[in-house]
């Protein structure tokens, strides 16, 4: 099966997503104008305190430096013999695999920030809500789509090929951290929406293109048993 095929029907709601933040802003005002005055409702402070906290999972550079750490520790374990365990090349892989990932996600999502040149919320022209920049190096027309959306959505992907009994888990958390973005006013909602599916779609091509290449790297040939030390070892570096 082709790249393609697989990716075509995220591809399509993707096209469709791009297309409507140029056509209606129906559905991102319903979200902007619900929570704009959630400090008014009850208990609305603890709300907005709780999504002003959680959205910081969304950022990549706690990824990165996870990653970047990961490596360094069973690559050097590989080499000195520190703690002989067989598990240790299969974790220096996931890290590899997991930091080029979240990179790739990263560079393509600016990319589109910078080419689409979207308002922020917060700089919004709500008589002009399609007053784009396009190609502009101006954080605050770089809404669309959201990175903390496509960084934490890849990162689900990842743990979910890793840990498929905690999918569950991981999907509800990933939504929760996308959706904090439109709570706290930092993007609206077609923004997370984009970039939780382009976070779907560069996570298949790139585990084709790992699949066939390098399959050493792919998620999924790193599944580990519960009770297995890579279990253990994975699950203590994502708390």
């Amino acid at each position: 099966m082709s790249i393609f095929k697989s990716i075509k029907f995220e591809l399509l709601i993707l096209a469709f997503i791009t297309l409507s933040i140029f056509a209606s802003f129906k559905l991102d005002l319903f979200f902007y104008s619900y929570f704009i005055n959630l400090n008014e409702w009850v208990n609305g402070v603890f709300l907005k305190e709780f999504f002003s906290e959680i959205t910081k999972l969304g950022s990549s550079s706690w990824y990165f430096s996870i990653t970047i750490i990961g490596f360094v520790i069973f690559y050097l374990n590989n080499k000195l013999q520190i703690i002989k365990t067989k598990s240790a090349k299969n974790l220096s892989n996931f890290f590899v695999s997991s930091f080029v990932s979240i990179l790739t996600v990263g560079i393509i999502t600016q990319i589109i920030k910078h080419l689409v040149g979207r308002p922020r919320p917060n700089h919004t022209d709500f008589e002009d809500v399609f007053n784009f920049k396009y190609f502009t190096l101006e954080s605050n027309f770089h809404s669309f789509p959201s990175g903390h959306s496509s960084t934490i959505f890849i990162v689900c992907f990842i743990l979910v090929s890793v840990f498929p009994k905690l999918r569950y888990f991981f999907y509800i958390l990933a939504s929760v951290v996308a959706f904090s973005r439109v709570v706290v006013g930092a993007h609206f909602f077609t923004d997370i929406l984009a970039g939780a599916i382009l976070a779907l779609i560069l996570f298949k091509i790139l585990n084709k293109v790992i699949e066939n290449k390098y399959n050493k790297y792919k998620f999924s040939n790193l599944i580990p048993e519960e009770n297995s030390e890579i279990f253990y070892y994975i699950l203590i570096f994502i708390f």
